[in-house]
């Protein structure tokens, strides 16, 4: 199946670019135009943890992108278009996605460092929140990390202990498509050669001794309106190979599979998510596993430049495979938000969130979050 997936999405590519008259308008050629965002919030809560550890009571969260895009249509009528993302703060991945597209009647195909298809498919199925979006890994961020625990952010694996949204790696050098819809649904299909351990890379080849390789991910999405009910669902599958030193080690290949819905109507959302890692990826020596599951689930109400959400959160994982139990990550968030202006949203979220590492270390925090974000 892999196999077939990474011909189909290379024959669709080799076919666009066989098409004759490719040479681009010359009325139009293809400029970069800037666009983004900038996140700031502030936290003033009660952090504490099993350890003793005397915290103080305020946070202040930031982070944004700066995105250079831009596409243009050509002769035959397909679409070329290129995005790279820049971060906006100092940070060891400082160009984060960079990737080239192709679109025309077949569908949509991605190329470049990018997640596969149906994690960007899943995220408008997930439960939502105008305020803190705790299915991403910002529970960490405002609750202190336990030591011992694999609490690091969502990154570079998609742990299920902090989202229902898994994915392959984090931005891997992948190729995905993207079908037309079809009465309200899509296919989508995606092949990264290699998973690195650390966020996005440029070799697609894989050193199979070291490293899992071989990864795929297919998905299914609907979104469609009937009679003022707006309806979404959406399901995700992603494999990959172990390299010959885990799987000497006892390791299975990793498993994954996702399943969301919404409902939207007179301006309330309702939608929920679940996860499971039914193999988990593995440190080299298969002692440390990502084997677990999540869920989420809340809902939203918009009037006008109003905004409100409740949004739950629970996610677990093995961790340490000769330590029973998991670790875990609970999190509610209540928020309101009110648009200032075109791409200008302030939001106040009161947080109760939860971490607890399987040898029974824990951290917790209440915290009320005031926050601006920006996008252009």
């Amino acid at each position: 199946m892999r196999k077939q997936i990474l011909l189909g999405t290379t024959a669709l590519m080799v076919g666009a670019i066989a098409v004759p008259n490719i040479a681009a308008a010359e009325e139009e050629p293809l400029r970069l135009d800037v666009r983004g965002y900038k996140n700031e919030f502030f936290g003033i809560g009660n952090p504490d943890d099993s350890a003793g550890t005397d915290y103080g009571n305020t946070n202040l969260f930031n982070d944004g992108e700066i995105h250079f895009r831009g596409e243009t249509k050509l002769d035959n009528g397909l679409t070329v278009g290129v995005q790279v993302e820049l971060e906006a703060f100092q940070s060891g991945d400082q160009i984060d996605e960079s990737y080239a597209y192709i679109q025309g009647d077949f569908g949509k195909v991605v190329a470049g460092n990018e997640n596969l298809a149906n994690y960007n498919t899943f995220w408008g199925v997930t439960a939502p929140s105008v305020g803190v979006p705790i299915n991403s890994g910002w529970i960490t961020v405002f609750v202190p990390a336990v030591p011992g625990g694999d609490f690091g952010s969502a990154g570079t694996f998609r742990k299920p202990l902090l989202t229902t949204n898994l994915d392959v790696g984090n931005d891997e050098n992948a190729i995905s498509y993207y079908s037309p819809r079809f009465a309200g649904f899509q296919f989508t299909g995606g092949f990264a050669p290699a998973v690195a351990d650390t966020g996005s890379g440029q070799s697609a080849y894989a050193n199979e001794d070291t490293q899992y390789y071989n990864a795929f991910g297919v998905g299914l999405n609907f979104s469609n309106s009937f009679n003022g009910i707006d309806l979404g669902f959406a399901a995700g599958y992603n494999q990959g190979t172990a390299d010959d030193t885990r799987e000497a080690a006892g390791a299975d290949d990793f498993q994954q599979v996702k399943v969301g819905a919404s409902i939207g109507f007179a301006g309330f959302t309702v939608a929920g998510s679940y996860a499971n890692e039914i193999e988990g990826k593995t440190n080299a020596a298969n002692t440390v596993s990502s084997e677990g599951q999540a869920y989420d689930v809340g809902a939203s109400y918009s009037t006008g430049p109003w905004g409100a959400s409740v949004t739950y959160f629970h996610g677990e994982q093995e961790d340490n495979i000769a330590t029973g139990g998991d670790d875990e990550a609970t999190a509610v968030v209540g928020a309101v938000s009110y648009a200032l202006g075109p791409g200008i949203t302030t939001s106040f979220s009161l947080m109760y969130g939860e971490l607890e590492d399987e040898g029974g270390a824990s951290a917790d925090a209440t915290v009320g979050i005031l926050g601006i974000a920006i996008s252009f």
